[in-house]
C-alpha cells in the first residue's frame, strides 16, 4: 500500500504543478535561469505546453473542432531568438479555412532585480498565404532577450472536425511538460497511433456533456411564411484523452536523417468510423489496399489515366518501328521529361488535368506521371502508378489517403520492374530523385488491387576518382585526375552543374580544393544520360607535403582524405540514410621525385561493419619508384539501423585515423 500511496501522491503534486501553472504568471525563479537545469547546452526550452481540443456544433454549420494552445518559452541566449516567432501552419483549400483568434502574449525579463512584461501588440500577429492549400500565421513577441520568459496563447477554429492535427511532444529544444486533453463526443471514434523514443502518459474517461442549439424553424407546412428562432439541447457523452510527456531532450536533426520528424515523439488520432443517431454506422478503417483503391477511384487519379486522345498519334509515330519493350518505355519517357516541366507541386491528384498539361506543359507530379503511365500503357506495356509518400512528408504511420503526396510510374520490362519519374529532366530510368527515395511505395493496379514497391536503388552510385602524382623536386605535386559517378550520384551532379554556368562551376570546384591550380578542364556526357558523368583535369599545388630532416611526408589520399567523422554524437536513435547504396574508390598513382625512395607506407588495413552493410578497405603499395594506393568505401545498404550506430561510429573513427597517415620518403 505504501507503494501505491507514493504514486497517489506524486500524481496530486504533478497536477498541483499543472494547475499553478496560469498564463501570465511567471515566477521570478523562470525569469531569471540562465542555462537548462538538465540540458546546459540548450538555446531555448518549452517549459510548459497546453493543448485543449474539442467539438462544438451549430444547427447551421454542423460540428466544428476548437483547438487552445498556451506556450511558455524560455530563451537562454541568441541562438535562441528563432523561438521568439511561433509559426502556426493554417489550412485553406476546398472552402475549408480554419482560423486564428484570440492570441494573447506576454515578453517578461528581469529589469533592476524584478520582472517586467511586455504585451505583444496586434502588429506582432499576422497571417500570409503559403499556397492555395495553406496559409501560416506568425506570432512574433516584442523585446526579446537572452533570458525572457515567452507566454503566448491563441485559438484555432477548424471545420474540419474529422481531422484532428498530430499532437508533437518533442521539438528542437528540450520540452519540460506537455499537456493535451482532447475531448471527442460518443459520435466519432478515433484510433490513436504514437511514434518516438519516449514515454507518453495516456488515460481515457468518460464525461457527459450538453450543448444548446439554436436553430430557425418555419411554421407548419409553411403556410404562412413565418421562420421562429428556437432553442434546444444536445446531450451526450465525450470521450476525454489526457496526453503528456516530460523532461523530452530536444529532437536535433543530424547527418544523414531522411526526415526528422520521422522520429518526434508524438501522438495521432485517426478518424476510424462514426455513430450517430438515426443513421447508419459508418467505418473508414482502412488497409493500405483500401487507400490505393480509393484514390484509383478519384476523378482526377483514375479517371485521367483512361484519357489517350490527345496523345495517341504522338505516340504512335514515337515507337513506330520499336520491337523492344524497354525502347518503347525508354522513348516514351525521354518524350515527357523533355516536354513537361513540373511546376513544384506535389499531391496523387491532378491539378491541371492531363490535358490541359499536355498542352500547356507543365503540370503537378500526377499531371506528369500518370500522363506517362497512360502512355506507356497505350504503348502495350505493363505500367502501372506507384503512390510514394516523399521524405519531406514523412512515413505514414497507418493507412490514410494523407499518406500519400506524390506518384511515380511503374513498368515491368522483362521480368523486372522499373520505376520512373518524369519530373526531373536528370532523372533516368530506376533513378529517382531524393525527395522520392523513401523506403517503400504502393502499386495500384487497373483492376484496384495494390502490392507494396521498394523504392530504395538495388545499383550501388560509385564516384570513383583516378589520379596521377608527381612529386616534383621544387616542392610542388602536379598531375591528372579522372572522376566518374554513375546512377543516382551522376543525377545529384548533373543536377548542381545544370543550377549555373559551367564558369561558375568551375569556380566552385577551385574553391572547393583551394590548394589546387586546376586546368586543362574537361566534361564528359552531361546530357547523355545513359553514361556516367566524366570530369577530367589537370592540377598542381604548392605545398601538398612536409619536408622535416631531409624526409617528405605525403598523405597518399592527398585532398581526398576524411578528416573529421561526421558521427559525433554518444548515441543515436533513429537510423543513418544515405537515401541510395554507395561505392567511392580512389585509385591513386604516386610518382617519386628523382633521388628519393620509400622509407614506409601505412599498414593495409580492411574495416567491416556487422550484416555485411558496408566496409572499407585501404592498401598502399610501393614497387620501384611508384606508390599505388588503392581505398575504397562501400556500403550496401542505404539505412544503417540505429543499434549499430556505435559500430559506424567507429568504422569512421578508422577511416579518419587510417586516411590521416602519411607516406615517408627519404633521400636514396
Amino acid at each position: 500500500m505504501r507503494l501505491n500511496l507514493t504514486i497517489i501522491t506524486l500524481l496530486v503534486m504533478q497536477l498541483a504543478i499543472a494547475n499553478d501553472i496560469k498564463f501570465g504568471k511567471v515566477s521570478k525563479e523562470e525569469v531569471e535561469q540562465t542555462q537548462h537545469t538538465l540540458y546546459a547546452e540548450a538555446k531555448a526550452a518549452i517549459l510548459y505546453k497546453n493543448e485543449w481540443v474539442r467539438y462544438n456544433y451549430q444547427y447551421e454549420t454542423g460540428w466544428s473542432q476548437i483547438r487552445e494552445v498556451h506556450y511558455r518559452i524560455k530563451i537562454y541566449n541568441k541562438e535562441g531568438f528563432d523561438w521568439a516567432t511561433l509559426q502556426v501552419p493554417l489550412y485553406a483549400g476546398s472552402g475549408n479555412e480554419e482560423s486564428i483568434s484570440a492570441v494573447k502574449g506576454y515578453t517578461f525579463n528581469m529589469d533592476n532585480g524584478k520582472v517586467v512584461s511586455t504585451k505583444l501588440k496586434n502588429d506582432g500577429v499576422f497571417t500570409e498565404k503559403m499556397n492555395k492549400y495553406r496559409n501560416m500565421a506568425s506570432i512574433t513577441m516584442p523585446e526579446v532577450k537572452e533570458g525572457s520568459v515567452l507566454d503566448i496563447e491563441y485559438k484555432l477554429v477548424s471545420p474540419m472536425f474529422w481531422n484532428i492535427d498530430e499532437f508533437k511532444m518533442q521539438y528542437d529544444i528540450p520540452v519540460d511538460e506537455v499537456n493535451v486533453r482532447l475531448d471527442v463526443p460518443e459520435y466519432f471514434i478515433f484510433k490513436q497511433y504514437s511514434k518516438g523514443f519516449h514515454k507518453i502518459g495516456f488515460s481515457q474517461t468518460k464525461e457527459n456533456r450538453s450543448i444548446e442549439i439554436a436553430y430557425r424553424s418555419s411554421d407548419e407546412m409553411g403556410k404562412l411564411g413565418r421562420t421562429t428562432h428556437k432553442r434546444g439541447t444536445l446531450e451526450f457523452f465525450e470521450n476525454v484523452y489526457h496526453v503528456s510527456a516530460k523532461a523530452l531532450p530536444a529532437l536535433l536533426d543530424e547527418k544523414f536523417t531522411n526526415n526528422i520528424d520521422n522520429y518526434r515523439t508524438a501522438i495521432k488520432f485517426e478518424l476510424a468510423s462514426t455513430r450517430f443517431p438515426n443513421k447508419p454506422f459508418e467505418n473508414y478503417s482502412r488497409t493500405w489496399e483500401d487507400v490505393a483503391k480509393s484514390i484509383y477511384d478519384y476523378d482526377d487519379f483514375g479517371s485521367e489515366l483512361k484519357k489517350e486522345n490527345y496523345f495517341d498519334n504522338d505516340i504512335d509515330q514515337l515507337i513506330a518501328g520499336l520491337n523492344s519493350n524497354t525502347e518503347k518505355a525508354n522513348v516514351i519517357f525521354e518524350y515527357v521529361r523533355s516536354k513537361m516541366n513540373w511546376n513544384g507541386y506535389t499531391g496523387v491528384g491532378c491539378s491541371e488535368g492531363v490535358k490541359k498539361a499536355f498542352k500547356e506543359g507543365t503540370g503537378n507530379v500526377a499531371d506528369i506521371n500518370l500522363m506517362l503511365t497512360a502512355m506507356m500503357r497505350y504503348a502495350g506495356l505493363d505500367a502501372n502508378p506507384v503512390l510514394v509518400s516523399t521524405r519531406s512528408h514523412g512515413i505514414p504511420l497507418f493507412p490514410t489517403s494523407e499518406g500519400f503526396n506524390y506518384v511515380i510510374t511503374a513498368v515491368e520490362l522483362e521480368g523486372t520492374m522499373v520505376l520512373y519519374d518524369a519530373t526531373e529532366k536528370n532523372s533516368y530510368p530506376n533513378v529517382l530523385p531524393m525527395r522520392a527515395l523513401n523506403w517503400f511505395g504502393r502499386l495500384i493496379r487497373e483492376d484496384g488491387s495494390s502490392s507494396e514497391v521498394n523504392l530504395m536503388p538495388r545499383e550501388k552510385s560509385q564516384d570513383v576518382i583516378m589520379m596521377s602524382v608527381d612529386i616534383n623536386t621544387d616542392g610542388s605535386i602536379s598531375g591528372k585526375y579522372r572522376q566518374q559517378y554513375t546512377a543516382n550520384n551522376a543525377f545529384v551532379f548533373r543536377n548542381n552543374y545544370s543550377a549555373g554556368s559551367p564558369e561558375s562551376y568551375l569556380e566552385g570546384l577551385e574553391k572547393k580544393y583551394s590548394n589546387l591550380e586546376i586546368s586543362e578542364y574537361e566534361i564528359q556526357n552531361v546530357e547523355n544520360l545513359s553514361k556516367p558523368i566524366v570530369q577530367s583535369f589537370s592540377y598542381r599545388s604548392e605545398s601538398a607535403f612536409d619536408e622535416i630532416s631531409g624526409k617528405l611526408y605525403l598523405s597518399p589520399l592527398l585532398h581526398l582524405a576524411t578528416k573529421v567523422n561526421p558521427f559525433k554524437a554518444a548515441k543515436r536513435e533513429f537510423p543513418v540514410d544515405y537515401g541510395y547504396p554507395w561505392e567511392d574508390k580512389y585509385l591513386i598513382n604516386i610518382n617519386l621525385p628523382e633521388g628519393y625512395m620509400v622509407e614506409s607506407v601505412p599498414e593495409p588495413i580492411v574495416v567491416l561493419l556487422p550484416e555485411g552493410i558496408g566496409q572499407f578497405r585501404y592498401n598502399i603499395s610501393a614497387t620501384g619508384n611508384t606508390i599505388n594506393a588503392r581505398v575504397e568505401t562501400v556500403f550496401n545498404s542505404s539505412v544503417v539501423p540505429a543499434f549499430l550506430y556505435g559500430d559506424l561510429k567507429e568504422f569512421y573513427s578508422h577511416i579518419v585515423e587510417k586516411e590521416a597517415e602519411k607516406i615517408i620518403l627519404v633521400k636514396s
